[in-house]
């Protein structure tokens, strides 16, 4: 089954202002080359068993919704955002200009750490991986909207020294916008992909050592998508055991504000 195509007002208002500049033709041609590029990216992850939902048309480029992609490893999560921007880096070796600027300039563009482009979303990945997906999340977030406050000036350099050329302009209110209201799009996404751990995959388990007084937050932090979270409670002499999910419906049915040891019936 071919996924749906998705068409955002916005594109067409892009495409309008692309063809009164004089310049449709590059939008078209670009247009095309992140349409290949994102095939890359569904081609990759029907090699694990991922079903692209739809592919999303903005005026920036397209982007493809793959449900699922939290549950596999992280390296392969990595491969299938590596696999657009190596396409493009691959393709301009072969191209004659200015085709050969365009494809490195979207696969260079591409890898830059700003979510939800792919360099963002390796970004996301790794940090998540480390630090825990909800502090990656913040992580990511607050460098995207910086990344994206730099591209405002750099965009207003571009529209002097190249009339009437305001794509990067564009791109930086765009991911401004965008990237202010992540934060919680990404928490909820973490909430849904680690309540719905497949009972069956194999994962590895990391282990946190903490007091009776460690914060339900700090722990909830520590979580992620690729192992699974034991946590230790050391009180006086005895040792207690915390699984993710308990820790989950226990926040679920009574808050994050508390302790471990609140969670575990002491004071």
């Amino acid at each position: 089954m071919l996924p749906r195509i998705k068409f955002k007002p916005s594109f067409f208002i892009m495409a309008a202002f692309c063809f009164a500049a004089g310049v449709f033709k590059y939008f078209v041609t670009v247009f095309l080359l992140v349409a290949l590029h994102e095939l890359c990216h569904i081609f990759t992850a029907g090699l694990w068993g991922l079903k692209t939902k739809a592919v999303v048309v903005t005026p920036i480029g397209t982007y493809a919704e793959i449900p699922d992609a939290d549950r596999l490893h992280i390296t392969k999560r990595i491969l299938i955002a590596l696999a657009g921007p190596a396409f493009n880096l691959v393709l301009c070796m072969f191209c004659c200009a200015p085709l050969r600027q365009i494809n490195l300039a979207l696969g260079l563009f591409n890898l830059l750490p700003l979510y939800p482009l792919d360099g963002g979303r390796i970004f996301h990945y790794i940090t998540s991986y480390f630090i825990g997906v909800l502090r990656g999340n913040i992580l990511a977030v607050k460098t995207s909207v910086f990344l994206s406050i730099m591209l405002i000036p750099a965009g207003l350099l571009q529209l002097v020294l190249y009339p009437p050329n305001i794509s990067l302009l564009c791109l930086g209110i765009y991911f401004y916008r965008l990237n202010r209201l992540n934060t919680i799009n990404l928490t909820y996404s973490f909430y849904k992909s680690v309540i719905n751990k497949s009972e069956n995959k194999i994962m590895p388990v990391r282990s946190i050592t903490a007091s009776t007084k460690m914060e339900l937050k700090t722990v909830l932090y520590r979580l992620g998508w690729d192992y699974y979270t034991m946590v230790y409670v050391r009180e006086d002499n005895n040792i207690m055991t915390v699984n993710e999910e308990r820790l989950l419906m226990h926040i679920m049915q009574n808050g994050i504000k508390g302790t471990l040891g609140t969670m575990l019936g002491g004071k």
